[in-house]
């Protein structure tokens, strides 16, 4: 009754289906069969469908905006830097370069040097 209804063929089906069986998805598909002699035919195309379909193979993965991955690399990127530098240990002789205190005052002696050679 339903296929009366609708009346659409198996090779229709097969093109509304096409990006469900084929893309990013698992499907589940059911063929639903008659045993009833006047439906040979119907049964028959169906089961070619279904044998047809169950070969399908995909590998399904995670549909991701393209700039969403690219934050998330930069992110980790960032992560794995600042772990880097925090892993890192600056020289004992060149303290003072790191220190705002001794950069400001090795400024100030290089200003003043600068100075007394005028």
């Amino acid at each position: 009754y339903l296929h009366q209804a609708i009346e659409l063929s198996f090779p229709h089906l097969q093109l509304l289906e096409q990006d469900s069986l084929g893309g990013n998805t698992k499907t589940l598909m059911i063929a639903c069969l008659s045993p009833a002699d006047n439906n040979y035919d119907e049964t028959l195309s169906t089961l070619r469908y279904a044998n047809r379909a169950k070969n399908i193979r995909n590998k399904p993965k995670i549909n991701e905006d393209p700039k969403d991955a690219l934050l998330r690399q930069y992110q980790e990127e960032i992560k794995h830097l600042k772990e880097l530098l925090n892993n890192m240990q600056a020289p004992k002789g060149n303290l003072k370069y790191f220190n705002g205190k001794e950069n400001t005052e090795i400024e100030d002696t290089e200003t003043e040097k600068e100075k007394l050679r005028k």
